[in-house]
């Protein structure tokens, strides 16, 4: 919830802090980017502390600055020892930002963590509309009444001691794999977070003129400062509602045309803001919500898949720092642009050309990297007999309901498993929402472990047969969740996923059945689809 708008949320005050301080402009425009440069000099320090004395220690550590340090300036007459708790305010924001996103990859992994991630880009949204609708309100009240909002500090951190707990004290089911692996990310994996760092500067260097400067705007308008928090507001709801929608969907855009689809809405949302008319600035910030809902959750679920265990906490601290940077940039780059351009509305203007120019770059930059090669790499030969060469799967997945499509399917992956002399694992996912009549009215956790492995002990017996039949090392796995989700989740452990086309729906019309259609759509690894002959 404070993640993009911690700093932002008295930008409503800005003008009625420049009247009562008879400050400059950029003086008192350093309110809101103060905190966004103290992220930027400290997020690669806090998050080094968090991945040395853990995550959930500096997470509350830089809740309590965050809550102290920004309430403090409500009480403050002076205009430098405000500047200056803006400056550690952001060194708790660092620490906010990058603990959690980071331990959402620790906990979580596959589809669930890709959800959680849009549940953390809608929360964003929601801050963004009860700071910003919150802080219009209390500017109208007084210059230092917004500075009250960081209080939401206090029941943050209450509820984060009830519910927060370090990963490595969380008691994992063995049958679950592991969220974040701890291997090291290749170069080509750096250069992928140092692209993502690169899509998260350029779209907050755009959208953060929008707060820095909105009070002015919306007052040429002739609007009250409480308009600027409903248009803001009205900013989060989009982004929440467009990042849950797009994060719950099987299929996504590629990361590039992710980017690509965000900046041209950016781009487009500034534009608008050209004609100084409320109904159009309502529908920029609509797109400019559906631009944040879009690119925050593909550069997070990238960064925490190129992230391990032991790197998290520095990734995440190089996302707040060029996340904040360009924040602070924002305020640097825009005063000449206005003094350059004349007026708001022709500011915003360059500004939203500028992200389609971008828009423009990112798509015809990503389209030459799939047809280009790096320059001095060689194309690698194929071996002349390749049989000669390793098992082509060295581990294999099959999924497995118990019935007649899943028995066919686990004969054809032990097959496979046997030419490979490959290991294999036999899933079965009992998904608790349907297993509620199997495990009683009570329907507790462990009534539905003990009717899964129930219904699942009859398709473990043959699967096992078969696989001591051929000679092949076999082991059993349960899971829990929706099976789509699941069987896509494990499948990153394994070489080759072989499913059924069909499961007990059996719907003799369906060419290939729905779970099966996500696990191809989703899976990290090759699927192989068995359906059986209905002669």
């Amino acid at each position: 919830m404070v993640i993009l708008m911690g700093a932002a949320a008295v930008a409503p005050a800005l003008q009625p802090i420049k009247i009562h301080f008879g400050e400059s402009e950029f003086m008192v425009s350093l309110i809101v980017s103060l905190p966004s440069l103290s992220v930027a000099i400290t997020g690669f320090g806090v998050g080094y502390l968090a991945d040395r004395l853990g995550k959930v220690k500096v997470f509350f550590l830089a809740m309590t600055i965050f809550t102290i340090t920004g309430a403090a300036s409500f009480f403050l007459e002076n205009f430098l020892l405000i500047l200056l708790c803006r400056f550690i305010l952001g060194i708790g924001i660092a620490g906010i930002s990058l603990t959690v996103t980071a331990l959402i990859g620790e906990y979580y992994m596959g589809m669930q963590r890709a959800k959680v991630i849009g549940y953390q880009a809608a929360a964003i949204g929601v801050g963004t509309l009860v700071l910003e609708t919150l802080g219009g309100s209390l500017a109208d009240i007084g210059w230092n009444y917004p500075f009250l909002i960081y209080l939401v500090g206090l029941p943050i951190i209450v509820f984060g001691l009830l519910s927060v707990r370090d990963p490595s004290r969380i008691q994992k089911d063995p049958t679950q794999t592991s969220p974040m692996q701890d291997c090291p990310a290749d170069t080509g994996g750096k250069r992928k977070i140092m692209f993502c760092y690169a899509m998260v500067f350029l779209e907050m260097f755009l959208m953060f003129t929008v707060p820095m400067n909105f009070s002015y705007y919306i007052s040429e308008m002739g609007q009250p400062y409480v308009m600027m928090g409903i248009l803001l507001g009205l900013m989060g709801v989009a982004q929440a509602v467009f990042s849950i929608l797009y994060t719950r969907r099987v299929t996504k855009l590629s990361d590039s045309m992710a980017f690509t689809c965000a900046f041209l809405m950016t781009g487009a949302s500034l534009v608008l803001l050209y004609i100084p008319l409320l109904p159009l600035t309502f529908v920029s910030m609509i797109v400019m919500g559906c631009s944040l809902g879009l690119l925050m959750p593909t550069v997070i679920a990238r960064l925490s898949m190129l992230s391990t265990t032991k790197t998290s906490g520095k990734v995440m601290g190089g996302y707040s720092v060029f996340l904040n940077l360009s924040n602070f940039i924002t305020t640097l780059v825009f005063t000449p642009i206005l003094a350059v351009m004349g007026s708001y509305c022709n500011s915003f203007l360059a500004m939203g050309i500028l992200g389609l120019v971008v828009a423009v770059a990112v798509f015809f930059s990503a389209g030459r990297s799939r047809t280009t090669a790096p320059i001095g790499s060689k194309p690698t030969p194929l071996p002349e007999d390749l049989s000669a060469g390793p098992a082509m799967y060295r581990s294999i997945l099959v999924a497995t309901d118990g019935s007649t499509n899943s028995d066919f399917a686990v004969r054809n992956a032990v097959n496979i498993a046997k030419k490979n002399s490959a290991p294999l694992t036999v899933l079965f996912v009992i998904d608790p929402d349907k297993m509620g009549g199997l495990a009683g009215a009570l329907g507790t956790s462990e009534n539905i472990a003990d009717a899964a492995k129930e219904a699942s002990r009859e398709a473990f017996r043959r699967a096992e047969e078969m696989g001591k039949e051929a000679g092949i090392e076999l082991t059993t796995k349960i899971l829990s969740g929706h099976p789509a989700e699941m069987i896509t989740e494990e499948s990153a452990n394994h070489d080759l996923c072989v499913c059924g086309s069909l499961g007990r729906t059996n719907a003799k019309r369906a060419v290939i059945g729905s779970v099966a259609e996500q696990v191809v759509r989703s899976a990290y690894c090759p699927v192989l689809v068995c359906r059986m002959s209905h002669h």
